[in-house]
């Protein structure tokens, strides 16, 4: 797992061949005018959705096999929780279709705004949209980079 400055993304592009496909879209394109959906940037190996929400006191902890996420908050703050995959335990069963896994386990939180990027592995459990004090709409790209 990393979190770190959208100012920093070029020290991470040398990490997987198609990180700097994405960060450069970043600095190229305002995803908070962008329509909610996906958006291919290549087929189905590097794609994003772009969801709009209201964060929660709670939510899923998942993890993911075929993907590597990139998730960029384009308008609001959520608290991203994180713990290392070997750390859970199974509460439903993986779905190959839609890639994910979803978990039981205890989380550190992490803040997740329009400056930041966040990426997570495979082996990194995440629960996105937690609210920081109260409920808040959140604008997010969840970038899907194909491992």
């Amino acid at each position: 797992m990393i979190i770190d400055a959208l100012t920093n993304s070029e020290k991470y592009t040398n990490l997987h061949k198609d990180f700097k496909l994405v960060f450069d879209f970043l600095k190229t394109h305002n995803i908070n005018e962008m329509k909610c959906g996906r958006h291919e940037l290549r087929s189905n190996e590097v794609f994003f959705n772009l969801q709009e929400y209201e964060t929660k006191p709670i939510q899923k902890l998942e993890a993911h096999k075929k993907y590597i996420d990139i998730q960029v908050v384009a308008s609001g703050e959520e608290y991203m929780g994180y713990t290392n995959i070997d750390n859970t335990t199974i509460s439903e069963d993986y779905d190959n279709e839609r890639d994910v896994v979803f978990l039981d386990g205890n989380v550190d939180k992490l803040k997740a705004d329009n400056k930041t990027f966040l990426i997570f592995y495979p082996e990194d459990a995440h629960m996105p949209a937690l609210s920081i004090n109260e409920p808040k709409y959140v604008k997010k790209a969840i970038f899907k980079i194909l491992k």
